[in-house]
């Protein structure tokens, strides 16, 4: 299962630095409340009690008395300011302290991004790891040969297997670091990952826009923000009066007295106000305090602008040229996928000599793809950079992104407009297509007949021969894709499906990764190696298709019978049709086989409704090996077309991406032959 970064960043929990920020924050605004409270009236009083002797007229007089006092007390002109310094003081404090906790956020979210960016590079090196490998005990198989056979000296090989060796180096304890790095993850998220998580790598955008389009949103960041609260919180305090110098006070106070000596009690209200300065400051003329903290609080908030400002300059600048060097590393892959074709042909000519050259132009693919990983690293973590330092949307010049090939170490097919509806031929025999004779007579024969899509099949003689074909296959892709087709491998034998043959599957896989095909289909069908399924089958099944994902340069498809994708498998024990988005798979042709037309498209619109996720075609059939209920054998090629056009119309509103017959040949005899439905 795939999980995106945006996915992670919005379920993000607080970690314990950030929640110890919350913590400090709640602790000064208490402070803060505590010194709001004391701005204002205060409520004071007293009591006293004592034995006197006070000289009098008549004499000294001795008693003993006792007294209280209760009142209210409200500060005036500097004693005022200085309780509302106190405030602002708090304030100030609070506003730095959210702040700080939100830069405390920011940085979590800047080790989260790293850290998943980080994730995803170890899983694209596992990736590139599997390819490799096969490739690599390809090579060395290969080159063993030819010293066994005196055609090679021995330090060739041994120099081949040190470059191998040293290229594989990165491929040590990618799994204990992919785990220490979803552990470190968990704890930035919030909580674990779920089991078999997988990273989704993102596009880049190609054109960000000048520095000064981004100098504004660094007014948001919160190292700025930090300073510009403690600016704005000291402004009240820096004018300057001379009351401010005067502390003082009014007070209104209730007394009561009592003396043994004379009978009843006595009472006073009094009000008063009371005021205290130093002799020496009302005259003088001085800053205050507040106003040189603030100068100071601008004068970091300039440097902290300038740093940032600095950093995302170095930062925009890097980036750009991250994008130029992942533009060279795809115009490298180019050119090595080249080389080797043209370096096969040269071996079909001149076996002997051109051999090593093939071997080190398979090593310098390896390499540029395994740099390529690191570049795409490198150019995303300066952009998370980028993302941190404006949590907003990116100033762009465009929309245009560059996009990851998923084969890191592989050429993308050639871009072009794929048909919005496909009608698909599978030609398990590409002899006559390859023949340069006949092959125009057969591309203008599928062009008539309406198709826009094949499945090419290789036969064993053919494999055994790739090398010296290789020029040929890809003359006819270029052929066919001038003529508007879209041009997929088509691999097929259940035998693949198990555990003991799948690395024959894998490196036949390798043997065509050059050839620059649209999609790999795979025809492996878990029936053929017997009825009923077990479970253990459909395991392996899944298991194959999730290798061969892995290491073909192509997306892949696959075609299989139509009960593994009725809308019931949803929520059964082994739901292929869920499981194939996670192994980056979204096309399947289902195989349903029969004449009976309104119920093929009664079915065909349930599957593809049940499964939206899926780019969804139908097979159909002309094979006359079939029961007549399960081909169309003996129709006219009139009545395909008509069926052809019905099923487009009818399955085209349950968004059916396409139809594919099965096979080119039973089809072209029809068409050649002109007969009739008896």
């Amino acid at each position: 299962m795939a999980v995106s970064l945006q996915s992670l960043l919005d379920g993000m929990h607080d970690t314990p630095a950030t929640l110890a920020s919350q913590h400090e924050e709640q602790r000064i605004d208490a402070e803060l409340q505590q010194r709001r409270a004391t701005a204002g009236w205060s409520l004071f009083g007293g009591v006293d009690s004592g034995r006197f002797r006070e000289v009098e007229t008549t004499g000294i007089q001795e008693f003993e008395g006792y007294g209280a006092q209760l009142g209210l007390r409200y500060p005036l002109l500097g004693s005022m300011q200085a309780r509302k310094a106190s405030v602002t003081d708090a304030r100030v404090s609070l506003a730095q302290a959210q702040q700080m906790t939100e830069l405390s956020r920011a940085e979590q979210r800047m080790l989260l991004r790293q850290t998943y960016i980080d994730w995803w590079q170890q899983q694209a090196l596992d990736d590139w790891c599997a390819r490799q490998r096969i490739k690599a005990r390809d090579e060395h198989d290969r080159v063993a040969t030819r010293v066994m056979h005196k055609e090679l000296r021995l330090s060739e090989e041994l120099w081949t297997q040190q470059r191998w060796r040293s290229l594989m180096l990165p491929c040590g304890n990618l799994q204990q670091r992919m785990a220490q790095l979803e552990q470190r993850l968990g704890y930035l998220h919030g909580k674990p990952l779920a089991a078999d998580t997988k990273a989704q790598v993102e596009a880049l955008p190609l054109e960000p826009a000048p520095l000064q389009q981004w100098l504004p949103l660094l007014e948001e960041h919160p190292a700025l923000q930090v300073h510009q609260a403690e600016q704005q919180g000291l402004q009240p305090l820096t004018r300057e009066r001379w009351s401010d110098r005067v502390d003082a006070s009014f007070s209104l106070a209730q007394s009561y007295d009592r003396r043994t000596d004379i009978g009843g009690s006595g009472s006073g209200l009094v009000a008063a106000i009371t005021f205290e300065t130093p002799l020496t400051g009302i005259a003088d003329s001085r800053e205050t305090p507040a106003a040189a903290q603030q100068r100071a609080a601008h004068q970091r908030y300039l440097d902290a602008r300038q740093s940032l400002a600095q950093t995302l300059e170095l930062t925009l600048q890097q980036y750009r040229q991250q994008l130029d060097s992942i533009a060279l590393r795809q115009l490298q892959l180019d050119y090595t996928r080249q080389l080797i074709l043209e370096q096969q042909e040269r071996q079909r000519i001149n076996n002997a000599s051109e051999f090593m050259g093939l071997r080190m132009a398979r090593l310098e693919q390896a390499d540029i793809g395994l740099e390529l990983i690191n570049d795409w690293h490198a150019a995303w973590s300066l952009l998370a950079e980028l993302e941190t330092l404006a949590e907003q949307q990116l100033p762009l010049l465009s929309t245009k992104q560059v996009e990851w090939s998923a084969k890191a170490d592989r050429p993308a097919p050639a871009s072009h407009q794929e048909p919005g509806w496909r009608q698909s031929a599978y030609i398990w025999n590409s002899t006559l297509l390859l023949d340069k004779r006949h092959r125009e007579q057969q591309i203008n024969a599928l062009t008539s007949a309406g198709f826009n899509h094949v499945y090419l099949g290789f036969d064993a003689e053919q494999v055994a021969r790739l090398e010296q074909l290789s020029p040929n296959i890809e003359q006819l892709i270029r052929q066919l894709r001038q003529h508007g087709f879209i041009v997929d491998l088509l691999l097929g034998d259940p035998a693949w499906i198990s555990a003991e043959n799948r690395a024959d599957l894998l490196q036949l896989i390798d043997r065509f990764a050059a050839l620059p095909f649209d999609h790999l289909h795979l025809d492996l069908e878990v029936e053929q190696l017997g009825w009923p399924v077990p479970d253990t089958r459909l395991v392996d099944w899944l298991q194959t298709l999730e290798a061969v994902s892995n290491v073909s340069p192509w997306p892949v498809t696959l075609v299989g019978h139509h009960r593994w994708f009725a809308p019931t498998a949803r929520g059964s024990g082994h739901c292929i049709p869920c499981a194939l988005p996670d192994l980056d798979i979204d096309a399947v042709t289902i195989m349903l086989y029969s004449t009976a037309e309104s119920s093929v498209i009664e079915r065909t619109a349930a599957i593809a409704d049940a499964w939206p996720e899926l780019k969804v075609s139908l097979a159909q059939s002309v094979e006359s090996t079939l029961p007549q209920e399960n081909s169309w054998q003996g129709s006219s090629h009139g009545e395909l077309e008509a069926l052809n056009a019905r099923l487009r119309r009818q399955l085209g509103k349950h968004d059916l991406a396409g139809l594919a017959w099965q096979d080119w040949q039973h089809y072209l005899n029809i068409i050649e032959a002109g007969s009739q439905v008896p």
